[in-house]
């Protein structure tokens, strides 16, 4: 059993630890097919349960030979925080093997609320000017993740929460990779996931240049360099 943080009460393991259990506990349930993803109050405010499933059944059977997604996302998601990238504080980490099979597999942080995703703001009827502030904070966040060697690759607008002050968190970081350092194409693939999904094309030209404007002067970088990669992706 391999358990880090603590569980914020008044909740206790045996009420999450289960799917069923988890979805009785919860306020709200996110996501609920091979992942089980939901809120739940606590003493110290709502928190976000993910309980990791699996997407075939070799995937469980071959668990011995990797480490567990939830001990990746915990892992990952300190280290963001160490280097000043933004992602939900993480809180508790739990994952159980038997004879090397994962078992259990579960991961806590606190929740973003309320929040909406980087996808349905960008789709939305709001401002530009909103818009091009919350791709600046991603950018700034993802220049340092870049730089601490961290390859989150799944960098969709989906996996982006904006809250009400306009904060962008980087979230489903269990198939992130940490390198002992980024080359410029290993940053440019890992930026290239992300689609500006802006009304027009005008206005995702103008939020892909201001994107990688603000990424190309935290990183050191040009950003013409990866705004040209990005369009000829």
């Amino acid at each position: 059993i391999l358990t880090e943080g603590h569980v914020p009460p008044p909740l206790i393991l045996d009420e999450i630890v289960e799917p069923d259990k988890l979805v009785a506990a919860a306020t709200k349930v996110f996501e609920q097919q091979t992942n089980l993803v939901a809120l739940v109050e606590t003493d110290h405010g709502p928190v976000v349960v993910k309980w990791f499933g699996w997407r075939h059944p070799l995937h469980y059977w071959l668990s011995p030979t990797f480490p567990g997604r939830a001990a990746t996302s915990w892992r990952i998601a300190r280290m963001l925080l160490e280097c000043g990238a933004r992602t939900p504080e993480p809180l508790f980490l739990h994952s159980r093997r038997k004879r090397g099979l994962i078992r259990e597999n579960l991961v806590i942080t606190r929740a973003i609320q309320p929040h909406q995703t980087l996808r349905g703001l960008l789709k939305s009827a709001s401002p530009v000017s909103e818009k091009e502030r919350a791709l600046g904070d991603l950018a700034t966040s993802l220049a340092r993740m870049h730089g601490a060697g961290i390859e989150h690759n799944d960098l969709t607008t989906g996996n982006f929460l904006v809250s009400d002050s306009g904060e962008v968190y980087i979230v489903d970081l269990n198939r992130a990779k940490m390198r002992t350092g980024l080359s410029t194409i290993q940053r440019a693939m890992d930026l290239a996931r992300i689609s500006f999904n802006a009304a027009n094309q005008v206005e995702e030209q103008q939020l892909a240049t201001s994107f990688f404007q603000l990424y190309g002067q935290t990183a050191g970088a040009d950003p013409a360099w990866f705004a040209g990669y990005w369009t000829s992706r």
